[in-house]
């Protein structure tokens, strides 16, 4: 039997996919960073001491453009845990509260070990938390406590575990990670005098090594020796400067070699790599994918950020790494075999090139040009050829599996759709367990007597703009189709889901004998009419009574199985052996609680008889919050009803006999 587990690739590529979101807006960010870049080199250190207004302009763009990279974890961790759960929210809190404690952990972890540096586990740190935190929503976000906890069940219990989990990875990873980031250090320190005859491999060992850690985040552990360490020079002064950088501006003839490696990838490798994305999107996407790898690419070319790109194809498309990787390595061979020395302040860049030469300290600087060309062309080729020839899915490439509706869609939900306007004339859905609540561009455009065609028996205008349409316990199933719709538009030419057979079997349904509801809870029985509810009170939804509660327990009122709970717990759906279809609605207008004074005590699927506790309510604070407590239990598919027969009346105890159908 096959696994139905994803693969280490699949996972892979599920990451990739995750971090879209978030590494679009890499490039604006990069573009501030850039701009800034610009105008203070165009006008000068003096220019803005002398003008604290652009000066402070200047400071917070590249400042606000910065502090986006700086946070790359955090970001990344948002955007995998969102990602892998279908855009849940709470999964994207958890991962941040994660992040924070993983964070904390690490660095008590340092000061307890006495680390010389800090333990440092970059984007690599993000992503772990993300894909964890989208575990723990999955496994846990449904989980039941002891109602003296129930305020901590479901999706609030998956930060607090992840704050638990997050504090235990801290700790592991405080002793696993030292190691590796040590080991990482020392590999540095013997590529800086790494040579082959009289060639110095630095400046390419500097470029492989920097590209191939990124994705882990240990790029700044390998990069500090070479920029920071390497090479000593002592100044006519007698002062002594270490370092590639602080070498190269002291007038070192001999330094810029190794930070001068990475320029043909920046300037002219991943740029024309952007290139061959856009060109293999598929044509329908082209405009889109264009936007986001032009910016990318100039923000290459301009700051030297080159995380927008990489991050694009790093996780989609593993083997286009592997070749970006080595090409980087060609480069830097290439300007190293060219004596090419140029330095870097922010990194390697356009601004960076024209500072380089400023200094009157580069060396061969002009033979950039033809070793980027070389270099430009050769990822282009390769990423243009891979691309094509192993299918890879690329930004604008998704393979139709990926694209395809993950909830299949009835005739039914594509007409009530079309209904109600069309996808553009919808500004917000939701759904109560029985109906649709819409906030609508123009009223107008809803053609009532088209949603009562298909089934509605009512609907309500609320507001300029609000229009609930009642669909009884469908209205649920109703809204995901929608959203699904509107969401993937090509979705209105799929293959629709078969509903015929079981639209039949219902209708031919029906009661072979006599059912008997029970009151769901205690307190002074109401017809429907007294509801303040349109909706229950003109028996829109269909027959039954309702109970004005005097205690907070709400139990089933039938033999049957749970179809559905509402996620808010304020209503559920049962089904009788008999085929009816009864909906128990808890207080009118308790949506709008959001769960709150709302314990579920069973789940969906249970099979329940009559008095099996299902809800516990907080009366008092429904009595406060709601519009009512009275508390509705209706039969919606009245088509199999032949007889309905009042048992009682008055003030009665839980689970007394009160409704006979037939």
């Amino acid at each position: 039997m096959r696994s139905s587990k994803p693969g280490f690739f699949a996972t892979l590529q599920k990451v990739g996919k995750s971090l879209m979101l978030p590494v679009s807006v890499l490039p604006a960010a990069g573009l501030m960073v850039a701009f800034s870049r610009i105008l203070e080199q165009s006008v000068g250190a003096e220019a803005l001491a002398q003008n604290p207004v652009l000066d402070v302009f200047v400071r917070v763009l590249f400042s606000g453009g910065l502090i986006v990279f700086e946070n790359l974890p955090l970001i990344f961790a948002i955007g995998v845990a969102i990602g892998f759960t279908g855009g849940e929210a709470v999964s994207g809190l958890a991962a941040t509260v994660g992040y924070v404690v993983l964070i904390k952990v690490l660095a008590i972890m340092s000061e307890v070990q006495l680390l010389q540096d800090p333990i440092n586990m970059g984007v690599f740190s993000g992503i772990l938390i993300g894909i964890v935190s989208a575990k723990i929503y999955t496994r846990y976000s449904k989980t039941r406590l002891h109602p003296v906890l129930g305020f901590f069940e479901g999706k609030r219990l998956v930060p607090i575990l992840m704050v638990l989990v997050s504090i235990l990875l801290g700790v592991v990873l405080g002793f696993v990670w030292p190691p590796i980031q040590n080991g990482i250090n020392a590999l540095g320190q013997m590529a800086i005098n790494a040579k082959i005859g009289n060639v110095r491999l630095g400046g390419a060992i500097y470029a492989f090594g920097n590209r191939a850690l990124i994705p882990t985040g240990l790029h700044h552990v390998f990069k500090t020796p070479f920029t920071t360490q390497f090479g000593s020079f002592t100044a006519p002064d007698g002062q002594v400067y270490v370092g590639e950088i602080a070498r190269f501006f002291a007038g070192d003839p001999t330094a810029g070699a190794i930070t001068a490696a990475e320029y043909p990838l920046k300037i002219f490798g991943l740029p024309a790599a952007a290139l061959a994305i856009y060109l293999k999107a598929k044509p329908g996407k082209k405009k889109a994918i264009g936007g986001v790898m032009l910016t990318a690419a100039l923000t290459s070319i301009i700051t030297g950020i080159t995380e927008p790109i990489e991050f694009a194809f790093m996780f989609v498309a593993p083997i286009l790494y592997v070749v970006h990787v080595v090409l980087a390595f060609a480069g830097g061979l290439l300007m190293n075999l060219a004596g090419v020395r140029l330095t870097e302040t922010f990194t390697s860049s356009l601004i960076d090139y024209a500072v380089s030469i400023s200094t009157g300290n580069a060396g061969n600087p002009i033979m950039l040009l033809p070793i980027g060309l070389i270099i430009g062309a050769a990822y282009f080729l390769a990423f243009y050829y891979l691309i094509g020839k192993l299918n890879l899915a690329t930004p604008g490439r998704e393979t139709q599996e990926e694209e395809q509706v993950q909830i299949p869609t009835t005739q039914k939900a594509r007409e009530v759709l079309m209904a109600l306007g069309g996808s553009k004339n919808i500004l917000a859905l939701d759904a109560c367990i029985t109906r649709l609540r819409l906030e609508v561009q123009d009223k107008k455009l809803v053609n009532k007597e088209r949603l009562k065609a298909l089934g509605s028996p009512g609907i309500m205008e609320a507001g300029a703009t609000g229009v609930q349409v009642i669909f009884g316990t469908e209205a649920e199933r109703l809204k995901d189709e929608i959203k699904v719709l509107m969401t993937y538009p090509d979705a209105m030419d799929a293959p629709v889901l078969e509903t015929k057979g079981e639209e039949t079997s219902v209708k031919e349904a029906r009661i072979a004998a006599s059912t008997v509801f029970y009151t769901p809870i205690a307190g002074e029985l109401l017809t429907l009419e007294q509801v303040p509810d349109p909706l229950f009170a003109e028996k829109m939804i269909g027959e039954g009574f309702a109970v004005e509660p005097t205690e907070g327990l709400v139990v089933s009122p039938v033999e049957g199985t749970i179809a559905h709970i509402f996620e808010t717990n304020h209503a559920f759906a049962l089904i009788t052996p008999t085929n009816l279809e009864v909906l128990v609605h808890i207080g009118i207008d308790t949506v709008k609680m959001g769960g709150r004074g709302f314990q579920r005590l069973a789940e969906i699927g249970a099979e329940v008889k009559p008095g099996t506790p299902i809800i516990q309510m907080d009366l008092d604070m429904v009595k406060k919050e709601a519009k009512s407590a009275a508390t509705a239990v209706v039969v919606t598919n009245m088509d199999v009803v032949q007889k309905m027969e009042l048992l009682a009346k008055g003030t009665l105890k839980m689970s007394t006999p009160v409704l006979k159908v037939n």
